[in-house]
């Protein structure tokens, strides 16, 4: 049987070794020592704080959510 498609990047939270700006908004520090949401996309890697990641990861469950009730009426 093929090996399913992953449909969700790379993501993964880590602990800031160094300050970093957020990449949602700039304006958006992350100092060092802090936990920040870390998405790898095209050999790139973006790093989020943990207010934009909340609001990153509530979109996707949205979409995921989305999809998900598109299948059920596909199924009945």
């Amino acid at each position: 049987m093929p090996k399913l498609k992953r449909l969700l990047v790379s993501a993964c939270f880590e602990t800031a070794q160094r300050r970093r700006k957020c990449s949602r908004n700039k304006e958006h520090e992350i100092s060092k020592g802090d936990k920040c949401l870390v998405i790898k996309e095209n050999m790139e890697k973006n790093n989020y704080c943990m207010e934009c990641a909340s609001l990153i990861l509530e979109k996707a469950r949205e979409d995921l959510d989305g999809l998900i009730r598109e299948v059920s009426k596909s199924e009945n």
